[in-house]
């Protein structure tokens, strides 16, 4: 039997459930919010046991539009205004490709601190690095169980069929399975170590979303141990104690995320240059808007909103490539240029809205029910 890609199959059989689509103004104009976030059909409820690791869109509500910054031409200029710095014309940035639904589906993010702001092509081949070894125990894993998988379907699809029709098996208990291991980020970033160790001779330290801990000085040799503690499906989320400290057999020294949210830039060079030269010129405007709000982690005492920027999150044509993450939510916008970085922080980062001419996906579970909400600061 040709073994097809359990990400293919999980993100085809999930098209069969959830229409992805941003709900404008004009449409579904006569439903509540709860029916317009989503419109199963009447004999299947995606909630019941998919869950968290559900991709979830926004409802009409939690969206907005350039339109509705009218008020602040800038946002909307098509050209590079004289407020902030444009892109070099020659960069091929893809403005007619549709962005939302550019965004593969995963549930969670791991953001290697590295102190560095470009990496080698690919980070999973520079050898001896804890993200190459995590991405090795990560697609070792996900082989295995699928292989796993495979074998237990002791039974042929006429089979299966008779006994959908009989009532002994459900259409979707296929989907459930597959859902069991989605797909995991991996990616470095410019973020210093906590304890400032230059060398990272201790190891690099890790944010984790959605969990938002901070796990310190982590090895590349303690990949396979990381994987289980705080990736495997079989494990619950990580315990602290009330002095933020892990509570288990692992030698890891977890906290809790010492930001109020974080911005997440793409600047690979080495992967690709438009996300390699835009990347950095939204860092400072970012970085900026943030220091005149106050938001800045140094006025904040470390509890404020940090930006850092990343390896490959995929999408380069797309660049500027930003993901926002607040309150348990992962919000992915494309073609991102300076004059959008006040209105990100002021709709995204602090209402957890959605701007959507920009928007390309999200996290799994980022708009389930629960989420969402205004930041307490």
């Amino acid at each position: 039997m040709e073994k097809q890609s359990i990400f293919r199959r999980l993100g085809s059989k999930l098209s069969n459930i959830i229409q992805p689509t941003i709900y404008s103004k004009s449409m579904n104009s006569n439903l509540s919010p709860n029916e317009e976030r989503h419109q199963p059909s009447q004999d299947v409820d995606p909630y019941k046991n998919l869950g968290a690791q559900l991709q979830t869109i926004p409802s009409c509500n939690e969206v907005v539009s350039i339109a509705d910054f009218d008020q602040d031409p800038c946002y909307s200029c098509a050209d590079p205004c004289f407020d902030h710095q444009g892109y070099p014309s020659y960069l091929k940035i893809d403005y007619k490709s549709s962005l939302e639904g550019s965004v593969k589906p995963y549930v969670k993010h791991v953001l290697i601190s590295t102190g560095k702001s470009d990496w080698g092509s690919h980070i999973e081949d520079e050898c001896g690095t804890l993200a190459s070894n995590l991405n090795k125990v990560i697609k070792g894993d996900s082989e295995k169980k699928f292989l796993q998988k495979e074998k237990k379907k002791d039974f042929t699809k006429k089979d299966k069929r008779n006994k959908v029709e009989a009532g002994g098996l459900n259409n979707n208990d296929d989907i459930n399975i597959e859902l069991e291991k989605p797909r995991i980020v991996v990616t470095n970033s410019d973020r210093q170590n906590s304890d400032y160790d230059p060398s990272f001779s201790k190891g690099n330290d890790i944010l984790l979303f959605p969990d938002n801990v901070l796990i310190r000085n982590v090895s590349s040799k303690d990949s396979s141990e990381f994987y289980k503690k705080f990736l495997s499906s079989s494990l619950d989320a990580p315990s602290l104690d009330e002095k933020g400290l892990s509570i288990s057999s692992f030698n890891f020294t977890v906290e809790p995320m010492p930001y109020k949210a974080v911005i997440v830039i793409c600047s690979h060079k080495r992967r690709d240059k438009r996300c390699g030269i835009t990347g950095p010129i939204l860092k400072d405007e970012f970085n900026k808007v943030l220091k005149e709000k106050g938001l800045d982690v140094e006025s904040n005492n470390n509890d404020g909103v940090a930006v850092f920027l990343s390896s490959h999150t995929g999408g380069h044509r797309f660049a500027g490539n930003v993901i926002v993450y607040r309150g348990g939510q992962g919000i992915w916008y494309g073609r991102v240029i300076p004059c959008h970085a006040k209105n990100i922080v002021e709709t995204t980062v602090l209402e957890g809205k959605v701007i959507k001419d920009l928007y390309r996906g999200s996290m799994n579970g980022s708009f389930a029910p629960g989420r969402g909400g205004r930041l307490d600061w």
